[in-house]
């Protein structure tokens, strides 16, 4: 596992693009590369220096708040080597690397159940929802032991690069 490369791009589009029905979270990378909002990008490679995992982090806002939070999006693992730890890796060195870039938050929007396992709740439970209506599969986490959520109650705003999933 290591930050991506420049010479990774391509093969994360073809991967990402394989992983999901459309290439809409290979694009959503691409995007959020070209403006800067791609704070945390981990490729997971095989022995071999096949890519068989990814994950991404980029800021996002709440409310009210001026600390910004990052969001954690896209996470991918090929269907094969899953329930290998290998999204577990992923995550987990994401956080550690948000932590050391000062992050004192988190937000995804996925299974609770599977998410509740890296210390993700439901961001209704703290008053916290998102631009999407995403429910119980919007959750929040503080990041590292100085963490601490939004004071304020209200929308978890992604960056404008997620517009690509509102068409």
């Amino acid at each position: 596992m290591r930050p991506e490369q420049p010479q990774d791009i391509p093969l994360i589009y073809t991967f990402l693009t394989s992983c999901f029905p459309t290439d809409a979270e290979a694009r959503l990378v691409d995007a959020l590369r070209a403006s800067g909002n791609l704070k945390i990008a981990l490729v997971y490679l095989t022995p071999d220096n096949i890519l068989v995992g990814y994950a991404a982090f980029s800021p996002v806002s709440a409310d009210g708040e001026s600390q910004l939070g990052i969001g954690l999006a896209p996470v991918a693992v090929y269907q094969a080597y899953r329930n290998k730890g290998i999204a577990f890796q992923l995550i987990n060195e994401g956080h550690r690397l948000c932590e050391d870039m000062s992050y004192k938050w988190s937000c995804v929007l996925g299974d609770p159940k599977y998410y509740g396992r890296f210390g993700y709740e439901w961001a209704s439970k703290h008053g916290l929802g998102d631009e999407y209506g995403g429910g119980e599969a919007f959750q929040v986490m503080k990041i590292g032991e100085s963490g601490s959520l939004p004071k304020t109650k209200g929308i978890v705003r992604y960056g404008k690069e997620f517009e690509i999933f509102n068409v």
